[in-house]
């Protein structure tokens, strides 16, 4: 079984977050995998042991010197290689142009199983994968806590209001993985190292037309103001003071 996963670099969840006119200023930000894509890679790595075949991870993203850092992590963990599309003016909030092009790269790979992450945690679109599914004509279930595959059939369990749905498709297929599907593992030191040999290709990809909507403004939280201490000798005092305040002030009883 050939798998094709896709992998998204997003910012640190440390990453102290500026905004300068609007927008967000991205200087120093430090990246790492997104963690619902390590998911999607364990499963990968799962169905190689099981079944053979090739893992292949594919990631669209600027030049930046802490992505090959990253992708050699789930390199150690087992995929085989990866194939980096550097675009130089590459967002993570256009999913319509992303998925154009990671589209046109899946075809060259015909990959048995498309698999990634149910959302980035940057901008929780959950939008890339399903229109790839769509651009590559391929059936595409989300949100998937299990995945079992017998043959050329994969069997998908997903979380539903009060219950669990339990969808059958046939491959090659598209799937997005739940944080519920797997523990990831650690990589042995052996494995570190043999990472060290695994191929990354590099292409260099221009920027596409896009259908996404434009992000305007940027803003943070307006900041929350202090408490009020409210004074009184007794508890029952405290209480009568309390009540006229949400009464009086917050007009909210």
């Amino acid at each position: 079984m050939n798998v094709a996963v896709m992998i998204k670099l997003v910012p640190n969840t440390e990453t102290k977050f500026e905004i300068d006119n609007g927008k967000v200023n991205e200087n120093g930000f430090k990246y790492f995998i997104n963690p619902y894509d390590e998911f999607a890679v364990e499963q990968a790595v799962q169905f190689k042991e099981s079944f053979g075949g090739k893992v292949t991870l594919i990631t669209l993203f600027k030049e930046s010197p802490e992505a090959e850092r990253e992708l050699r992590k789930m390199l150690a963990i087992g995929a085989d290689e990866v194939i980096y599309l550097k675009q130089e003016n590459y967002r993570g909030d256009r999913p319509g142009a992303n998925a154009k092009v990671l589209a046109e790269t899946l075809k060259e790979l015909s990959p048995d199983l498309i698999i990634g992450g149910v959302q980035g945690i940057d901008y929780y679109q959950m939008a890339t994968l399903p229109m790839i599914a769509q651009k590559l004509g391929l059936p595409h279930v989300a949100s998937a806590t299990k995945l079992e595959c017998n043959g050329n059939e994969l069997t998908a369990h997903r979380q539903v209001e009060g219950g669990v749905q339990i969808m059958k498709i046939n491959m090659p297929a598209v799937i997005t993985c739940q944080k519920d599907m797997n523990v990831v593992r650690r990589a042995a030191l052996k494995d570190i190292m043999a990472s060290k040999r695994k191929p990354i290709e590099y292409r260099e990809i221009t920027s596409t037309e896009t259908i996404d909507m434009e992000n305007v403004e940027d803003s943070l939280p307006p900041t929350r103001g202090g408490g009020t201490i409210i004074e009184g000798e007794t508890a029952e005092q405290k209480v009568d003071e309390l009540i006229r305040l949400l009464r009086e002030e917050a007009k909210i009883i």
